[in-house]
């Protein structure tokens, strides 16, 4: 009695060890929760819903550096959308804007880290392609090119014929920063022999239309503004009563740029997300309608540049 008791008491010890698992044990092996290094330093480390889950820079925050061509506010307000599309894109965590007083201050943004990716402008260029940590991507597409150009315009009947004849003459400018209202024509005019001290008098009028008006006014013989600033007269006729008298060559369109330092892949995607952006599409349209009359984007050569390098030694020669 008391053998077949004990064999009964192991043949269910047996059974209860083959029924019930050990507490705890799935039977699955456990998950390698251990969150992979980022590539570029994230600001933060919270992942959003926004991010995708699948993207090795989830967590990672991106800064985009721009001059201001607007109040702060109305600046957020016309990034937002290409932020989010930026951001969607990339599969990072976000992307913020990060403005500047002046081009020099995104430079030194860029090159020290503090910023990643900047909307640069045509004379910046020059610096950007001359420095090693720094890789031009993209150039922005408006009114169906990538460059524009600069002319010098007077009356037809002011009697001035070539450049040569603006001696003493009074000349109005755009601004000192205007790539087509300045810069560019002043180096035609250096070229040409004249110099700003030739003029009896200069001034800046802030705006390209401001300049043709006033030189169809008479009120200046003669100024710089870009090619098609003409068709901002409401009386189409009056374009007849101005002469070019001289043109740029092609001012290729400012670069978007990044840093080098940035991985590979991530700069590719950066490039990519903006090549893909067209007004063609309605999303495109949509999100590029704020940006200053911006269609598309294209990609960059060294190439582009080199004009704007030339004018940009002559300027320093002529100081």
């Amino acid at each position: 009695m008391g053998k077949k008791f004990t064999f009964v008491l192991v043949l269910l010890a047996m059974i209860s060890a083959l029924l019930l698992p050990g507490c705890g044990d799935s039977g699955e092996k456990p998950k390698n929760t251990q969150t992979p290094p980022d590539a570029v330093k994230p600001a933060q480390t919270t992942q959003t819903a926004d991010a995708a889950p699948s993207s090795p820079y989830s967590n990672t925050v991106l800064k985009l550096g721009r001059i201001p061509f607007t109040n702060s506010t109305a600046m957020v307000y016309k990034h937002t959308k290409f932020l989010e599309y930026l951001t969607k894109k990339l599969g990072v965590k976000e992307i913020r804007l990060q403005t500047a007083s002046d081009y020099t201050s995104i430079m030194n943004l860029l090159i020290k880290g503090d910023i990643d990716i900047a909307w640069l402008a045509t004379m910046t260029s020059v610096e950007a392609r001359r420095n090693p940590e720094i890789e031009l991507l993209v150039k922005p597409i408006r009114f169906g090119t990538t460059s524009y150009r600069g002319i010098i315009i007077a009356r037809q009947d002011s009697g001035i014929r070539s450049l040569k004849d603006l001696k003493g003459k009074k000349f109005a400018w755009v601004e000192s920063e205007s790539a087509s209202g300045y810069i560019f024509p002043k180096a035609l005019l250096l070229e040409a022999g004249i110099s700003e001290n030739d003029f009896s008098d200069k001034a800046f009028l802030n705006k390209h239309d401001a300049v043709v008006l006033n030189v169809l006014l008479g009120k200046y013989d003669a100024g710089a503004c870009y090619d098609d600033a003409r068709n901002t007269l409401r009386d189409k006729t009056k374009m007849d009563e101005l002469t070019i008298l001289a043109t740029t060559q092609d001012i290729s369109n400012e670069p978007i740029v990044v840093r080098k330092s940035l991985p590979p892949d991530l700069i590719e995607k950066i490039k990519q997300a903006l090549l893909d952006l067209s007004i063609k599409t309605p999303e495109g349209k949509e999100i590029l309608d704020d940006l200053t009359d911006v269609q598309g984007f294209l990609p960059v050569k060294d190439t582009d540049y080199e004009y704007i390098e030339k004018v940009q030694t002559l300027l320093d020669e002529n100081k």
